[in-house]
């Protein structure tokens, strides 16, 4: 099925553009690029440097010198496997209906996440790969995955905050504090390289701060910013995305919900704990965010590191009929051609 809906996403979108093209401005994939150059140069350019986190342009820099290939393939390289490595993984720790439903049924903007490039799927292969590690009792390594998946995405963090009140819970008080010497010293192998290039370790957060600074705190109480941009701008959004992000809200509070029911708590939260408090507190940190106005329109995107948890604890509603699956898949991968390339260019027809 991930080979299925990769040729058809990537056939239709070549139908109409050179797929390099729309990768190249492919949303972050031109600061992920920029920053790539900037570390394989060891010094910053004279342009304004993104603040994104220099983890996926790390692993950019590398795969492009080690296979002597340009940055931009590297890039589309790293998501393409990260994708099918992520695949593996859910399989591994949630089931194939639950891996099905995340990668081509639910959520279309994994795909061309997955085909054109991003930081996510370098991101939750990490993740997940630190989870399943935490299944095994291999703290070490998950703390290791974990804080690795910080220097990606920040978010990452709460997985270690999860890995932590865990081993609090069960008072391994040795190895909580084994675990936090290794995200400690991952954490200052990451701000080294910023200290010399840029001059300031710190770099990452005062330029992440701009997105909140005007709002005041980085986060207020839970919905306020996000509601309030989204009916801000309601008039702006035309058919199907102005109702996306709502659908997305429900299914976010439905899947926390279901996860901390009476009855789920003696069965799978004692199995995937981790990733019970992940998905909890990355979800609260994402609706209190004070910055949420491009959050409030992005959801299905800022919802798939949880996605899976989510349907894991949804999973009976999941439809086991494979047609309904494949069905799904294909029409996941020409809506994520569509996003981008235009809905009548893969459809022959307008959305009113």
């Amino acid at each position: 099925m991930f080979g299925l809906v990769s040729i058809v996403h990537v056939w239709t979108v070549c139908r109409v553009r050179n797929f390099w093209e729309v990768t190249g401005q492919w949303f972050d994939n031109g600061q992920y690029l920029q920053l790539a150059t900037i570390i394989r140069n060891w010094r910053a350019t004279g342009e304004e440097v993104p603040h994104h986190f220099w983890g996926f342009p790390f692993a950019i820099a590398g795969i492009s010198k080690l296979f002597s290939i340009p940055d931009l393939g590297a890039l589309v390289l790293i998501s393409m496997l990260g994708s099918l490595v992520v695949c593996v993984l859910v399989h591994r720790l949630y089931g194939g209906w639950v891996a099905l439903a995340f990668f081509f049924f639910i959520n279309y903007q994994w795909i061309f996440i997955s085909m054109e490039g991003g930081s996510e799927p370098l991101f939750m292969c990490l993740l997940f790969a630190a989870f399943l590690a935490a299944r095994s009792e291999s703290w070490n390594l998950a703390a290791l995955l974990a804080s690795l998946s910080t220097t990606v995405r920040p978010v990452g963090v709460f997985a270690l905050v999860g890995f932590a009140a865990v081993l609090v819970m069960r008072r391994s008080y040795r190895q909580l504090a084994v675990i936090t010497l290794i995200a400690l010293a991952v954490g200052v192998l990451y701000v080294v390289p910023l200290w010399i290039i840029l001059g300031s370790p710190f770099a990452n957060f005062t330029g992440y701060r701009r997105d909140w600074e005007t709002h005041g705190w980085l986060i207020t109480y839970p919905f306020g910013a996000l509601i309030s941009n989204y009916l801000t701008g309601l008039r702006g959004l035309r058919w199907p995305n102005f109702p996306l992000p709502v659908v997305w809200l429900v299914l976010g509070s439905t899947g926390i919900t279901m996860m901390w029911l009476p009855r789920n708590r003696q069965g799978f939260l004692r199995i995937i704990q981790p990733e019970v408090l992940f998905a909890s507190f990355y979800t609260l940190f994402l609706v209190s965010f004070n910055a949420a106005d491009y959050i409030a329109y992005a959801l299905p995107r800022y919802l798939i590191p949880v996605l899976p948890t989510f349907l894991f604890s949804l999973r009976d509603w999941i439809p086991r009929d494979r047609r309904v699956l494949w069905t799904g898949a294909v029409l996941s991968a020409l809506l994520a051609s569509a996003a981008q390339v235009g809905f009548k260019n893969v459809f022959g027809f307008r959305l009113p």
